[in-house]
């Protein structure tokens, strides 16, 4: 499921999320608890997670920047496409990470599926890896004298 916030948003709907963001983020960081949060809508009371209006904080927070915003939500287990799309590569390549150990599956009839946490996993490695290669490049660039 993809839920996506207009891309064009009013001075008026940037006022409004900048005043709810600086609400919310007084009620989340003035306690530790992690105990729902409670609203009063028109005299009904709603209980929202509080990891859930810590999610709402941040959308509001880009909204209030003018910002598009962009939620999409997945499976535990997922198919190929939709971890390729979570890793923004092409199934192709992402069927070749699986086929060459990078990224765990099973097969479920003729499909493969992939786990979520799996699919993280990778993607929070592959960021590490190039973090290091990035910083060595930098630093052999500064050696060189190369004005990095």
């Amino acid at each position: 499921m993809v839920i996506s916030i207009p891309k064009k948003l009013t001075e008026k709907d940037q006022k409004f999320a900048k005043d709810a963001v600086g609400t919310l983020k007084s009620i989340t960081t003035g306690t530790k608890t992690q105990a729902p949060v409670i609203f009063q809508v028109e005299g009904n009371s709603i209980s929202v997670p509080r990891k859930a209006v810590l999610l709402l904080e941040k959308v509001l927070d880009e909204m209030a920047d003018g910002r598009t915003v962009q939620i999409t939500s997945f499976s535990k287990e997922m198919s190929t496409q939709e971890a390729a799309d979570l890793l923004m590569v092409s199934r192709p390549h992402l069927v070749k990470l699986l086929e060459t150990g990078k990224i765990p599956y099973k097969k479920v009839g003729a499909h493969r599926r992939v786990l979520l946490e799996d699919v993280r996993k990778y993607d929070i490695t592959l960021r590490k890896t190039r973090r290091k290669t990035l910083d060595k490049l930098a630093r052999e660039a500064q050696e060189m004298g190369l004005g990095y």
